[in-house]
């Protein structure tokens, strides 16, 4: 599988090397560039993710629009969703890729996720996604053939617009709950925990996610799960770019309003000073954590 990787990151060099340009740009440049450059990856070579503008019907034929789906773990890995066996070798590993996949996650508009009651309820959607959804009158195979592989013959009378829509709502049924949007390309994502996982805490009080993205971590503000002892983590807070538009929906993060923190994590930073107590959960309280040289109380999550 790493040889499968380095063959699909040496295939998009070129590409990556325009969208991860770390200066500042607007969105409509990265979709620009991404449409001048018209990358084209094979299914498992794939590199980049994208959502289309708004099209007409007479642009159906020969805008490209394409489909991909993918599943992230509870360690906050990140594979196709057809990848076997999924695990630390298969999954994507591109610092640069995964931060700029990350970032972009939001909800799928056709799901629950997206309702305003969601994003400050502290819900926690999951899905098994080791296997396929089970029940599904779709194709195992649906988002790999016309018109969602990139191929939308004269026949389609839907518009890009159009076929945008119908995926998120077949990948909603399917539990594909959020997508990752940039350009002419839908990423519809699939969670076995929260979307965002904290993977690592700094001795400086900074937690990672994605690939390099960074948080503060917020000792006082933990939640964990009574039904399986995990420990969340308020979201990543929205950037000053998203922030300066104002309103109430730009002060949420679009993950959901907590993200977990990964098992090794927690081994690794937290164990020796965390202290979940099943007596407090009738308190409403999950116990206790110290973290330099304080304790904080533990918030217990809402079933």
């Amino acid at each position: 599988m790493l040889l499968v990787e380095s063959a699909a990151l040496a295939a998009c060099r070129t590409a990556s090397a325009v969208l991860f340009d770390t200066r500042p740009r607007a969105f409509t440049q990265c979709v620009s560039r991404v449409r001048k450059s018209q990358l084209q990856c094979d299914k498992r070579d794939r590199y980049l993710s994208t959502t289309p503008k708004q099209a007409s019907k007479g642009e159906s034929s020969s805008s490209p629009f394409r489909v991909y789906r993918y599943v992230i773990d509870v360690h906050g890995q990140l594979f196709l969703h057809d990848t076997v066996p999924k695990n630390l070798t298969s999954c994507f590993k591109n610092v640069d890729f995964l931060d700029f996949f990350f970032k972009r996650i939001r909800p799928n508009p056709a799901s629950l996720t997206a309702a305003t009651s969601y994003a400050g309820s502290g819900r926690i959607s999951r899905h098994n996604i080791l296997t396929p959804p089970k029940d599904s009158p779709l194709p195992e195979d649906w988002s790999d053939v016309p018109p969602y592989n990139g191929v939308i013959g004269p026949q389609e009378a839907r518009s890009r617009e159009e076929l945008y829509s119908s995926a998120c709502e077949l990948g909603n049924s399917e539990g594909y709950e959020w997508i990752s949007p940039c350009g002419p390309e839908l990423n519809l994502i699939r969670c076995q925990d929260t979307p965002l996982v904290y993977r690592e805490l700094s001795e400086e009080g900074m937690l990672k996610w994605g690939g390099s993205l960074t948080e503060p971590f917020r000792a006082d503000e933990l939640m964990v799960d009574a039904s399986n002892g995990y420990v969340y983590h308020p979201s990543p807070r929205p950037s000053r770019r998203r922030g300066k538009q104002g309103g109430e929906k730009e002060k949420e993060s679009r993950c959901g309003k907590l993200s977990l923190l990964g098992s090794n994590l927690v081994l690794s930073r937290l164990a020796d000073g965390l202290e979940i107590d099943a007596d407090a959960f009738e308190r409403g309280q999950g116990g206790s954590i110290e973290w330099q040289g304080k304790r904080y109380t533990l918030g217990l999550l809402k079933p």
